[in-house]
């Protein structure tokens, strides 16, 4: 009679992902609800129910964890500028229009107020943290400019799309939703309009 043994199992690609995703849920909600200077690795294990070992084992280090939060949040915003560029091509659309869209979109403005501001806080103590975000929106720029028959207003379109959406990080609730649509709508049309 064979021995009832289980072989471990080897841990695929696959699993390593999803258990650095689990692990970076729970690293946000306790940004979210106890605030960046919080975050540790105790508390993301007590959070995510995985071992210290296994935490460590997928970011060695609080600064590791963090550079993968933010890494996910500039993955999130790449996906949603590179689905957009596809999208209009698939349709023979305005690669611009499409990718004006995806700025002011719901899920761009979806985003967790308490996370992103823990994220700023833990940047302003190591600035380079802020580095990947910086070099995905020159990414995206370059693509709008590119595509823009005007550059300096497509320039202002980016400008105040980071301005709604600094608006909607810091909790200031400017504007109304029905104003808000309308000022996106706005926004869009100036890019989307032929040069004069």
């Amino acid at each position: 009679m064979a021995d009832d043994v289980s072989t471990p199992k080897t841990e695929t690609a696959e699993d390593r992902s999803s258990a650095r995703e689990l692990i970076l849920d729970a690293a946000e909600r306790v940004v979210a609800r106890d605030g960046a200077r919080r975050l540790t690795i105790d508390a993301v294990v007590k959070e995510s129910g995985y071992s210290k070992g296994g935490v460590l084992y997928n970011f060695p280090s609080k600064l590791d964890m963090i550079k993968g939060m933010v890494q996910r949040i500039v993955d999130s915003h790449t996906q949603r500028h590179e689905a957009a560029l596809a999208r209009a091509e698939a349709e023979g659309s305005s690669p611009l229009e499409a990718m004006a869209r995806a700025l002011v979109s719901k899920e761009e403005r979806e985003v967790d107020r308490q996370v992103s501001m823990g994220l700023l806080a833990a940047a302003a103590e190591n600035p380079e943290l802020i580095d990947p975000i910086r070099d995905a929106i020159a990414r995206i720029r370059s693509d709008i400019v590119a595509h823009a028959a005007d550059p300096q207003l497509a320039t202002i379109m980016l400008l105040a799309s980071d301005g709604l959406h600094f608006s909607d990080i810091l909790g200031l609730d400017i504007l109304a939703d029905d104003e808000r649509e309308a000022v996106e709508a706005r926004l869009i049309a100036l890019v989307s309009e032929p040069p004069q």
